[in-house]
């Protein structure tokens, strides 16, 4: 008889076992914040068991405790959604992912997956955030930072550095939005996916890192103590990679972050940064409207919809942001599709049913760093 439940510690060679099946990797190297020997994540697995106890398929949701805005944000963090081949068609996935959905609301404000869009969709998420990829070439750094200083400079593996752990999770909180990263995790965090976090260093201290893509050609992510350090950074990593070409990715919110780069970078381009299905839509609301006003600006106005039945009213005026959980008479009443099309996208204006948002407000800047994914 088939069963639907959470997997249990003793199954951790199986649901492991069929992830690499599924995957053909090996998740234990290539997902350590979540595999490694000394995690129990058998509670982060809901699994279809057979008669047998054969594992025929499973779907794992991994806590991401955010920070945005200064506002907590329980999210989960959705993938490893693994079906054995010879279990395909049975209909286990989507029992499973059905399942998970029903019971995320109870413990978390947002489900945050990467996948195929349409496939996802069924299950209400909405392909949205906003992430931006900057191209930098040998060419650049030679013209346009010609005159950038960068003796005395050096890139090292940043966990060959005494105290990298703490710095990363220093400069990790000073951020506008983040995941909470323990300094116990920190490196199974930033090497996760054959990812290389490296420690950029003026003599021998370090003064920020980036975490490098297993090519070495995209800059997954970069943080510098000081924004006058960026340039310095892009320049010394491409003499130290050798690269002609590399990506760099920025959250729309970092301010510093962007300006720094565009005004080197050979192009750029504004992408989505992956698929939510939002269970708290004035949590949620509240802590990315504060964000965006707090870093790109805000105009003064007022929002008032019912998203998915849930009532909210949001106002930006000179005291800031604030969210309140009950609808102007008239609001605009919106389906879960149309509402999270509406936050998430820059298209949302035109299937928000009439909703009147005052400029800019959309979509709201959420961004993922590969690091802090499943």
């Amino acid at each position: 008889m088939l069963e639907y439940r959470m997997a249990r510690p003793d199954e951790r060679e199986e649901y492991i076992d069929l992830a690499n099946y599924a995957f053909k990797i090996d998740v234990e190297c290539v997902l350590p914040k979540m595999y490694s020997k000394d995690i129990d994540s058998s509670g982060m697995h809901m699994v279809a068991a057979d008669g047998q106890g054969r594992l025929r398929a499973q779907v794992a949701v991994y806590p991401e405790p955010m920070n945005a805005g200064g506002f907590p944000l329980r999210v989960g963090y959705l993938g490893i959604v693994s079906v054995h081949p010879r279990a395909r068609g049975e209909g286990h996935m989507k029992v499973l992912m059905n399942k998970w959905i029903e019971e995320a609301p109870a413990s978390y404000d947002m489900l945050v997956l990467y996948g195929n869009r349409q496939r996802y969709e069924y299950f209400d998420f909405t392909l949205g955030g906003v992430k931006i990829k900057y191209s930098v070439g040998e060419v650049n750094a030679r013209h346009a930072l010609r005159e950038v200083n960068v003796e005395g400079l050096s890139i090292r593996p940043l966990f060959e550095i005494e105290g990298a752990a703490a710095y990363a999770s220093k400069l990790n909180e000073a951020r506008p939005s983040f995941v909470h990263r323990s300094e116990r995790q920190m490196q199974d965090i930033l090497t996760g996916l054959e990812q290389q976090p490296l420690g950029v260093l003026e003599d021998d201290k370090l003064i920020g890192y980036l975490v490098v893509s297993k090519t070495g050609k995209e800059l997954t992510e970069l943080a510098m103590e000081r924004a006058a350090d960026i340039p310095r950074a892009i320049k010394a990593y491409l003499a130290h990679s050798g690269a002609d070409w590399i990506a760099v990715f920025a959250p729309e919110y970092d301010t510093e972050l962007n300006a720094s780069l565009s005004s080197f970078a050979e192009n750029y381009t504004i992408e989505t940064s992956d698929m939510y299905n939002i269970m708290d839509f004035a949590r949620v609301l509240e802590a990315y409207l504060t964000v965006k006003h707090r870093t790109i600006g805000l105009m003064p106005g007022v929002f008032s919809a019912v998203l998915d039945g849930q009532p909210v009213t949001a106002r930006v005026d000179g005291n800031g942001v604030t969210v309140e959980r009950s609808a102007q008479p008239g609001a605009v009443e919106l389906d879960k599709k149309q509402a999270q099309t509406l936050l998430l996208t820059p298209h949302g204006r035109y299937v928000g049913g009439g909703a009147h948002v005052p400029a800019g407000w959309f979509p709201l800047p959420i961004f993922w760093y590969i690091a802090d994914k499943f």
